[in-house]
């Protein structure tokens, strides 16, 4: 090959690389501007969306810390409520000059209101809100306890007001039976020496006045208002065994339990032998109803002691024959007793046996012996109790 031709052959090939070079270079550039545009591109589209999040953001804020400015929102704001405004508050205070104010009237507001400064909390807004719960707690018992302050005064002045029409209504009675005033609180009581001035010269007056006698007894043994739930619960548990809780939210019952407490109370005190001769009466049919309400109870919980078919009672679904019925001995009698006795032989001692059998027979005194006029009949004293005097009692009955 010729000098000349080799010259040609490495222009051509050199012609070709320039051209092949210029492609490439074009194509990078070309490469190079669509990645710019698409770099141009993707920032305007982040700052778009940047902006967007920005804007609801914001809008959150401000529907948050708008409220804040008012003085309703704080009287009933929970602590949720607060920690959450004060995070945002704190949050955007740099950047926005409505947060700021925000923030200023939260700090305010919390150190007047509950004494907490929020410098402290360090942005533990956890602590805060449960900081704010024990506080508005407190408020609110506070807040209740004043309104029932009030409210029983207005109660107790109402009752004075009573209490003194009474007195002025009542003064020849209250004179003559030495009774203290502040026991007209007691309803019974008015009752009573209203029928004793009713019953002035009248035949009725010796039975008048010793109604009054004995309300002012019951007052110096229970009280004014006489015995509490708590009370009764305790007496007719000590007396009648199976007496349940439950059956102290009856208000019958409450009211059969009083009855019978207040009659036991004036046959003890010696008012049978002073000429109440209904109380006998009263104190049975109390007992009576008593006995009728408790007895169902104290049967099942035997029932379930004894374990034997012929003491259970009849359910809804079973019946027992007249023979089944004759056989099982009355609840609360001797022979009943008697069988329970004898079902705990071999389960226990002897003295634990008979401890379980006084707890069933309980401890209640019998009618005719509760109201039988004492040896040594006792005088009704005058009394000079104040408001609330109450029982003292100790194991052998009450005393004064």
């Amino acid at each position: 090959m010729s000098e000349e031709h080799v010259e040609d052959v490495l222009e051509g090939m050199m012609r070709q690389s320039l051209a092949a070079g210029s492609q490439l270079a074009e194509q990078v550039a070309r490469a190079r501007q669509q990645y710019l545009r698409n770099v141009t591109q993707q920032t305007e589209q982040a700052t778009i969306e940047a902006q967007r999040s920005l804007a609801a953001d914001r809008a959150v804020m401000q529907s948050v810390l708008v409220p804040t400015a008012r003085d309703a929102w704080w009287d009933k704001a929970q602590p949720e409520q607060i920690a959450q405004a004060h995070v945002l508050a704190e949050a955007w205070k740099d950047y926005d000059p409505a947060a700021l104010e925000a923030s200023e009237k939260i700090t305010s507001e919390v150190k007047s209101r509950y004494g907490i400064d929020t410098s402290d909390m360090q942005g533990d807004s956890g602590y805060m809100k449960d900081y704010l719960a024990v506080q508005q707690r407190a408020e609110a018992a506070m807040k209740e306890a004043k309104e029932h302050a009030e409210a029983m005064a207005l109660v107790e002045a109402a009752q004075a007001e009573q209490i003194n029409r009474h007195a002025a209504e009542l003064k020849d009675e209250l004179k003559r039976h030495s009774v203290p005033p502040e026991y007209l609180a007691n309803a019974e009581m008015v009752s009573a020496l209203q029928a004793s001035k009713e019953a002035t010269g009248t035949e009725a007056a010796p039975d008048a006045d010793r109604t009054v006698s004995e309300r002012m007894h019951l007052i110096e043994q229970d009280g004014i208002t006489g015995p509490s739930v708590d009370d009764l619960r305790q007496e007719i548990g000590q007396n009648y065994s199976g007496a349940d809780d439950a059956m102290f939210a009856d208000a019958a019952f409450v009211a059969t339990a009083r009855d019978w407490h207040e009659a036991k109370t004036l046959a003890e005190g010696g008012f049978v032998d002073q000429g109440n001769t209904g109380l006998a009466a009263r104190y049975e049919n109390a007992e009576k109803e008593l006995f009728t309400r408790i007895a169902p109870m104290g049967q099942e919980i035997q029932d379930k002691v004894l374990n034997d078919p012929k003491t259970k009672t009849r359910s809804a679904t079973v019946k027992s024959t007249e023979a089944d019925q004759s056989a099982v001995p009355t609840y609360g009698s001797p022979e009943h007793y008697s069988a329970f006795e004898t079902s705990l032989q071999g389960t226990a001692s002897e003295a634990e046996i008979k401890g379980r059998v006084a707890v069933a027979r309980g401890q209640a005194t019998p009618p005719r012996a509760a109201v039988q006029a004492p040896a040594k009949t006792p005088k009704a004293r005058k009394s000079s109790a104040g408001v609330g005097a109450g029982r003292d009692r100790s194991n052998d009955g009450p005393s004064r």
